[in-house]
């Protein structure tokens, strides 16, 4: 039996700008999305069944469907449509490390893990413009974890334009006990008195391309942080106690509720993971991506 294992990253939003709502009930935003190291695992191989099984590892309190209203067996199902092979036996299963609303992009990543194993399964027949398609179909962010590194994200999020590697900066990532859902998130950015976009995407996009880490360090913002920090107390007060930890800068991952804090060096880094981790049982170290080091790949094994 051959398996095969693919690791899905998480990301950060090194700017999110969120504007007004599409004909289609999304927002138009703009972003600059960055892979990080936080990771889970999948493992799918084929079975004699014509049915998908789907298991899962993850902590309760994450509350991940272990159903077929998964988005990893949605996003396998309609890649074994694409290819031709509905009602394919599969086997997936996921170590669930990212932690769910938190704004890191975990059950998007997942999906796009499972839209590339599946592909790979069956001998790699859709090309990858196909699998991103079907990302798009399942959810935003869907697409850039199929890309990778560092990207622009506009429209939907579905847009993607590649960017230069930023140099590889250490994070320390804490997910609190609060919990924002993204739905929510929006509603209440919507009903924000003359609210204006902080609009950095283009700027950290040149100075990416610049490569001016003191821009790309001072130019991050999120506009979900205002009212965000101002529903939630804790989540603010977990802000400062990153920058009180050493952090450089401190940001909302996404709508949240997880926040990350730039470090100096993986020292930094070090030092700011064991300070808070006694109080945030969610509590990670991790580091920025390339593309080539966050591109989707699977090893096979026995």
């Amino acid at each position: 039996m051959h398996v095969l294992r693919i690791i899905s990253y998480a990301k950060i939003n090194l700017t999110l700008d969120v504007y007004g709502i599409r004909a289609d009930g999304y927002h138009d935003l703009a972003s600059v999305m960055q892979a990080v190291s936080l990771q889970d695992e999948l493992q799918i191989y084929r079975t004699e069944s014509n049915s998908i099984s789907f298991t899962c590892d993850a902590d309760p309190s994450f509350n991940i469907p272990a159903d077929s209203t998964n988005l990893v067996v949605r996003a396998a199902e309609r890649t074994l449509e694409a290819i031709g092979e509905k009602g394919a036996g599969l086997a997936i299963h996921l170590d669930k490390h990212i932690p769910a609303q938190a704004g890191l992009g975990g059950g998007s990543s997942d999906a796009a893990s499972a839209i590339f194993g599946v592909n790979q399964s069956f001998g790699n027949p859709l090309p990858m413009s196909k699998l991103s398609d079907i990302g798009a179909s399942l959810g935003s962010d869907v697409p850039f974890f199929l890309m990778g590194g560092t990207a622009v994200a506009l429209g939907r999020g579905e847009q993607l334009i590649p960017l230069l590697d930023i140099p590889k900066t250490w994070l320390v990532i804490v997910k609190p006990q609060d919990a924002v859902s993204t739905a929510w998130a929006y509603n209440l950015l919507d009903n924000v008195p003359n609210r204006e976009s902080h609009e950095g995407t283009e700027r950290m996009a040149e100075a990416i391309e610049k490569e001016e880490m003191d821009r790309i360090i001072s130019g991050q913002c999120n506009d979900f942080e205002a009212p965000v920090f101002d529903h939630f107390p804790k989540i603010a007060w977990l802000h400062d106690e990153l920058r009180l930890a050493g952090a450089i800068t401190a940001h909302l991952c996404g709508s949240g509720s997880a926040v990350y804090g730039v470090m100096e060096n993986e020292s930094a880094a070090n030092r700011a993971f064991h300070l808070l981790k006694g109080r945030y049982p969610y509590t990670y170290m991790a580091h920025t991506l390339s593309r080539n080091e966050s591109l989707p790949r699977s090893e096979v094994f026995e």
